[in-house]
């Protein structure tokens, strides 16, 4: 692939990924604050303690095979995407089935009886997301994102109607039961139309132990941190109540939206250009050096000024009686502005097909988390919040450990990158609190309109040559646009 092709699809792929992102997570958490506003703290944390049992569910059946898929993309052959579909399938019907008859102890765990219905619907979302692992798998690796944005946006606006409706008749926490349920569903149904794959009826030994043995470190590091990032829910609704895992899930929700707009767009559409270029040391080593550039750029400032005008969005979007969730927010935030540079740090290692050394990252944190998780416990969750903040901040140096022993490009190197968006950053949070203006919708958006101001114009003033570049590349843009009219 020539690098102007690459160059091409790249920014074709990262056009339809944000959309898909702008539409799919930033409507959908819309319309959940909207819900969670009518239902309250109380019911929606019944749906967020349900949260791990989802994730790492989900972490099983996604992580290790559709990346193995996507790893190898220049070599996969309709056996092994066959023979992926068989195993998740399978997979995904035997959690589903666990599940289902571990709903009662689910429930008895936290002391909500009513988790016992609730789960056994709610975790059909399983099958249903089973049901499109591969077929996503294929239309990422032919950078086909605008088959996947059309699926989500449709999915998105049908799910969300439902819910407003459902919501509106006093369905309470069902309300979101469904909308999730609704979604998953019509999702898988569309990306099958999109793909127009037929699964073969043949089961490959062969190739179920080729991408088992690059997926299955992927799967048990997924699996790992999906345990211990959500763990933190599960033990606020053992240990405290329906209501602490309400602020909690919402204030982990919102930081996590912005946090995963930002990498999940651009990991998204790069890790299969990185896996094609994998040979190539100095281009595959280029596209990082300048992803890691480009997200400390923008998640830094996104993610500090969403910790600056927190108290103003809960007010506003969520009402008064969500005020608890405002420190967790701010805290969560701020860990959120490392989480979208140290998956990059890891994304690159499978995209060398180096997952072996994804494991190790991974089991090299478990100890640090669950310390300082249980140090925390009994402080509360506003603790138990910026725990989560320091592990971010070392889990950085951790994730960013073998980028330097492989490209030479690790954790200090990558803070000299960002010392400007740090000091931008910094500044903008500061004249956003000093203003502290009133909570309305319009203060909102001038608290916003400002700090974007003061962060721009710091770059400006020190001359930041990657924020320069990118800014004269948007001006060619338009001039080029312009002459063309």
């Amino acid at each position: 692939m020539s690098t102007t092709s690459i160059k091409s699809k790249a920014i074709r792929g990262i056009a339809w990924s944000l959309a898909d992102k702008l539409i799919n997570q930033i409507g959908f958490l819309a319309v959940t604050l909207y819900i969670a506003a009518k239902i309250g703290p109380e019911s929606f944390g019944l749906i967020g303690m349900l949260t791990i049992f989802m994730l790492l569910a989900e972490s099983i059946i996604n992580s290790g095979f559709s990346q193995a898929l996507i790893q190898r993309s220049d070599e996969i052959t309709e056996e092994d995407a066959s023979t992926v579909f068989y195993i998740n399938i399978f997979w995904a019907v035997g959690i589903y089935v666990a599940l289902y008859f571990s709903a009662p102890l689910i429930a008895s765990f936290y002391n909500q009886e009513l988790l016992v219905d609730i789960s056994r619907v709610l975790f059909l979302v399983i099958l249903t997301n089973a049901m499109s692992v591969v077929v996503r798998a294929k239309l990422t690796i032919n950078l086909d994102f605008k088959s996947q944005t059309i699926a989500s946006v449709v999915a998105t606006i049908s799910s969300s109607v439902l819910a407003i409706y459902l919501v509106l008749h006093n369905f309470d926490y069902w309300a979101i039961v469904y909308m999730i349920l609704s979604k998953s569903i019509i999702t898988t149904f569309i990306l099958w139309i999109f793909c127009k794959w037929i699964p073969q009826s043949a089961f490959s030994y062969k190739s179920f132990k080729s991408l088992f043995k690059f997926g299955s470190n992927l799967m048990i590091a997924g699996f790992i941190a999906t345990f211990v990032n959500n763990l933190y829910i599960a033990l606020i609704g053992r240990y405290f109540n329906a209501s602490s895992v309400g602020y909690f899930t919402q204030a982990t929700n919102l930081s996590n939206a912005l946090s995963s707009l930002i990498s999940s767009t651009l990991q998204g559409v790069t890790y299969p250009i990185m896996t094609s270029v994998k040979n190539d040391r100095e281009r595959l080593l280029s596209i990082y050096k300048q992803l890691i550039s480009i997200t400390m750029l923008v998640s830094l400032p996104a993610l500090v000024g969403f910790a600056a005008v927190a108290d103003n969005f809960v007010q506003l979007f969520l009402g008064q009686e969500w005020v608890s969730a405002i420190p967790i927010l701010v805290a969560l935030s701020f860990a959120r502005t490392i989480t979208p540079i140290s998956a990059i740090n890891l994304n690159i290692l499978n995209a060398i097909g180096r997952s072996d050394l994804f494991l190790k990252v991974d089991l090299s944190k478990l100890p640090l988390t669950l310390g300082a998780l249980f140090l925390a416990l009994p402080y509360g969750i506003e603790a138990i919040a910026w725990s989560i903040t320091a592990t971010s901040a070392i889990a950085f140096f951790i994730n960013a450990y073998y980028p330097y022993k492989l490209f030479g490009f690790g954790a200090i190197q990558q803070i000299k990158v960002a010392i400007n968006y740090i000091m931008a950053s910094g500044l903008m949070f500061l004249v956003i609190k000093i203003l502290d203006f009133n909570i309305t919708y319009l203060n909102l958006l001038l608290s916003i309109a400002i700090g974007a101001f003061v962060y721009v114009s710091y770059l400006f003033m020190v001359r930041d040559k990657y924020f320069l570049k990118i800014l004269k590349e948007i001006l060619m843009l338009k001039k080029r646009s312009l002459n063309n009219e």
